[in-house]
């Protein structure tokens, strides 16, 4: 007799939801992921093409020399860093240290989708704490809802997808209060440069999460690391993949990390580009938050069209922005849309005045 495979499946996985390819087709303007809108460096390409004949030998394990190079980056120590396969990668493997079935992690609302996503894999529960008005951190409601059963308290950095920092003094008041583990998600820290690294020595519950997608360009090759003390790291490592990332991968990543004036030219065009796009985009009616990052958070809401519709009608034009529409914590009217190059801004604000311009003619 033949099983029914679905008695064979964790509980746990049943609830999440199917996942579905998104064919966004040839010439499409793609500003729903938060990309970096410009290739990595020549050195990068040329390094990947060089290493791409030795692709039949395993990489380094546990990453290899990279983890020297981001230590000299972050100034850190080597046995204070991990890397992964895409800081997704390392969230889902800090859960699946520090969390249990039934445990739970509080995840101030809005905010990045896979916290809660890695918590339901590994049968842990979100605990949705809202925050205020303006998006920053209710630290009052975070306390209230700790509990015995806390083991993780996620908080992005700036935050996505709102896009706002949280103080300095917030996270170390959190510190200060809390005993359990505390992951602060710093993958746009290059636009921003704010961080609490510096605390991974004072308090040995803090990580902090880093990314190589979003201002190195290397999206597509899935590099994400963190900063932590060495038995945190070590712990991490214990249940890691003994090749927790690709050979081409590593090669990318170090090559990246030498070419700092390259990276940082680009930050300075995006932010300029930032700066512009906000200011046409009020100038069409449209509230954008402000942003400490590479993309904009964007409500609809004084124009009366949802975000919903609104997104769907810029699909229709092959522009890509995502809906945030009802998402956890939202209302119906709000977007997000990654900061891109002069053209594809260009092009966005032409697809938002077609359709405002229809709206008010219909």
């Amino acid at each position: 007799m033949q099983p029914k495979i679905t008695n064979l499946i964790n509980e746990q996985i049943k609830v999440l939801n199917s996942k579905q390819a998104i064919n966004r087709g040839t010439n499409s303007i793609r500003l729903d992921k938060g990309e970096f809108p410009y290739p990595p460096s020549p050195k990068v390409v040329q390094a990947i093409a060089t290493a791409a004949s030795e692709i039949n030998r395993y990489p380094d394990v546990l990453g290899g020399d990279l983890r020297e190079a981001l230590a000299k980056y972050t100034g850190k120590k080597i046995n204070q860093i991990i890397i992964g396969n895409g800081s997704d990668d390392i969230i889902e493997l800090i859960l699946k240290v520090f969390v249990t079935i039934g445990e739970e992690v509080l995840l101030p609302i809005p905010t990045f989708f896979v916290y809660d996503f890695a918590t339901q894999v590994v049968g842990g529960n979100s605990i949705a704490v809202p925050r205020n008005k303006d998006f920053s951190l209710n630290t009052d409601a975070i306390f209230e809802k700790l509990s015995d059963k806390t083991k993780v308290i996620f908080i992005a950095n700036p935050n996505n997808p709102t896009a706002n920092l949280v103080n300095r003094n917030t996270i170390l008041e959190i510190l200060e209060r809390v005993e359990c583990l505390v992951v602060i998600d710093e993958c746009y820290y290059e636009f921003c440069q704010e961080t609490v690294s510096d605390l991974v020595e004072k308090y040995p519950n803090l990580i902090v999460l880093r990314s190589l997608s979003k201002s190195f360009g290397l999206a597509g090759i899935r590099l994400g690391y963190a900063i932590a003390n060495e038995t945190i790291i070590d712990y991490l490592y214990r249940a890691a993949q003994l090749f927790p990332v690709n050979k081409l991968a590593i090669i990318a990543a170090n090559a990246a990390l030498e070419e700092q004036d390259y990276v940082n030219s680009n930050i300075q065009k995006i932010c300029q580009e930032r700066n512009q796009l906000t200011l046409a985009m009020e100038n069409l009616g449209l509230i954008v938050y402000p942003s400490a990052t590479n993309f904009l958070f964007v409500s609809t809401k004084n124009l009366g069209i949802t975000s919903q519709n609104l997104v769907q009608s810029l699909k229709e034009k092959n522009i890509f922005v995502a809906d945030f529409g009802l998402k956890q914590g939202l209302d119906a009217y709000h977007f997000r849309t990654a900061v891109g190059t002069t053209r594809e801004n260009q092009i966005l604000l032409a697809g938002l005045n077609e359709i405002f311009d229809q709206k008010q003619n219909t």
